[in-house]
C-alpha cells in the first residue's frame, strides 16, 4: 500500500462496509420479493422507492453512530460533513429501475475515501459492490487487493481478464438511452462494432463483472453521480484493471466511466476519445 493510499482506520470500516452492504441488502429484498413497494420520481427524472430509502437510512444510521466523525454522502439524503478526514459514499440501490421492474441486477454500493480527494482526483481508499438478489459481492482496500465472494463461500481474489482483443472482448453496456441523451451514439456504435460480443448486462453488476473476469469492456456515457462509480475505482486497480472517468483520471467525479482490463484500457480510452 503506498503512503498517499495508506490510513489506519481503513480496515475497520471496509469490514463495517461489508456487513452493512449486506445488511441494507436483506433490506431491500424484502421488498423486491414482496413487490409491495412506492414509487416516485426525483427531481432528475430518476425513479426511487421506499426500499431506496430504508436501506440508505439503516446505513447511514450506523455509520453516523460508530463513525461520528467521519463524512457521508448518499444519493437518497445528501451530505454529512465530517471532521476525520473520511467519507462513506452510498448508493442503496444502483440499478433501482432493474429493481422496480423485478430484474435482480440491482447493488449496493459503499465507498470510503479521503474527504477530498475528488478535488485531487483520487481513487477511493475501500469499496463494495453487493448483488442481494445474486449473492455475490466483490470489495477490495487500495494496496490489499480485491476479493469476490459467493453464496456466503469463503473469497477468492477477484482478478481481471487478459483479454487483448477487442474483438475477443465482451462488452457491457447499460443502456444505449444514456448514450442518445448525451449525444454520445457514435461511441456506442464503435465499440458495438468492434468488440466480440456485447450485452447489456446493467449498472453496477457490469463493472463487477469486470472485476471478476467474467467481461472486459464496460463505458458509460455523461450521466453518472459519486455514488454510482466510488467502490469501481478501487476494486478494478486492485483486481489489475482501470476504472476511469474518459479523461484518464480514477475518479468517481468525472461523470464518465470506463471499466477495463489492462491490455485493452488504452484502446478502449482511445475509442472513447474520438482518437
Amino acid at each position: 500500500m503506498t503512503a498517499e493510499c495508506a490510513h489506519p482506520k481503513i480496515d475497520d470500516r471496509l469490514q463495517a462496509a461489508i456487513d452493512l452492504a449486506h445488511e441494507a441488502g436483506r433490506i431491500t429484498l424484502d421488498f423486491f420479493h414482496s413487490t409491495s413497494f412506492d414509487i416516485e420520481e426525483k427531481a432528475d427524472g430518476t425513479p426511487v422507492t421506499d426500499a431506496d430509502r430504508a436501506a440508505e437510512k439503516h446505513i447511514r444510521s450506523v455509520v453516523l453512530e460508530r463513525y461520528p466523525d467521519d463524512g457521508f454522502l448518499g444519493e437518497e439524503f445528501g451530505e454529512v460533513t465530517g471532521t476525520s478526514g473520511l467519507r462513506w459514499i452510498v448508493d442503496p440501490i444502483d440499478g433501482t429501475k432493474s429493481f422496480i421492474h423485478g430484474v435482480p441486477l440491482f447493488g449496493c454500493l459503499i465507498a470510503i475515501e479521503a474527504a477530498g480527494d475528488h478535488e485531487r482526483k483520487h481513487a477511493s481508499l475501500a469499496g463494495v459492490i453487493h448483488m442481494p438478489a445474486l449473492g455475490e459481492t466483490v470489495y477490495a482496500q487500495a494496496g490489499r487487493g480485491a476479493w469476490w465472494q459467493r453464496d456466503g463461500k469463503n473469497p477468492v481474489p477477484a482478478k481481471v481478464t487478459t483479454t487483448s482483443r477487442l474483438c475477443d472482448a465482451m462488452f457491457v453496456y447499460t443502456s444505449n438511452d444514456y448514450f442518445r441523451q448525451t449525444n454520445q451514439t457514435d461511441v456506442l456504435t464503435a465499440f458495438l462494432e468492434k468488440c466480440g460480443h456485447t450485452r447489456g448486462w446493467s449498472d453496477c453488476y457490469a463493472h463487477l463483472l469486470v472485476a471478476t473476469g467474467r467481461a472486459d469492456v464496460v463505458v458509460e456515457p455523461a450521466v453518472l453521480h459519486p455514488w454510482d462509480i466510488a467502490p469501481m475505482t478501487v476494486i478494478l486497480a486492485e483486481a489489475g484493471g482501470h476504472c476511469t472517468d474518459w479523461t484518464g483520471a480514477p475518479t468517481a467525479y468525472g461523470k464518465t466511466c470506463i471499466s477495463t482490463n489492462a491490455a485493452l484500457y488504452d484502446e478502449v480510452m482511445a475509442m472513447v476519445q474520438g482518437k
